[in-house]
């Protein structure tokens, strides 16, 4: 975990950046992630050296491979697997790891809160008394998505202020 004042800075200013980008677009651009992961690499190398070097490396292949594997089946997005990498490089190989499985737990939350939300709305076919056809129900669908930086940014924040308060 981190205990140093700057990747802490660092990696919330990430994130809550790309989750703005990705509420907006459903996009993380390049410039980013690719930034973001070149500053964790440098600020580990420059802090712990050959050691830090390793830590940041193998927390960028861990986040990158993990979501590579999901985008390769069709399961998620190049930015989400960028993301990743770059959270990789500032948080070392263990804590992407929790932040990859807390996120499907955060994302498992999030869409059942959505899919609650919507289906606790009426809709404008619903109102007028119409059939719900299938038309509906891929719009339906669609509205029942989130972009991969919510539950991230959740997991990421989460793990921060249980780092604070224990910490």
């Amino acid at each position: 975990m981190l205990t140093d004042i700057y990747p802490f800075i660092a990696v919330s200013l990430f994130v809550s950046v790309a989750l703005a980008t990705d509420l907006k677009s459903r996009r993380i651009p390049n410039w980013l992630t690719v930034s973001s992961a070149v500053l964790g690499l440098v600020y580990h190398i420059a802090t712990d050296g050959f050691s830090g070097l390793w830590l940041s490396l193998g927390g960028f292949a861990t986040g990158f491979g993990l979501l590579l594997m999901l985008w390769l089946t069709g399961n998620g997005g190049g930015g989400d697997v960028k993301l990743m990498g770059a959270l990789g490089a500032w948080l070392g190989a263990l804590t992407t790891l929790m932040v990859f499985i807390g996120s499907a737990a955060a994302a498992v939350i999030c869409m059942l809160a959505v899919i609650i939300w919507n289906n606790a709305k009426p809709s404008a076919t619903a109102i007028a008394g119409g059939a719900t056809g299938s038309a509906d129900k891929s719009n339906s669908v669609l509205k029942q998505t989130i972009p991969y930086a919510v539950p991230v940014s959740i997991t990421v924040l989460s793990l921060f202020l249980y780092q604070v308060i224990l910490g």
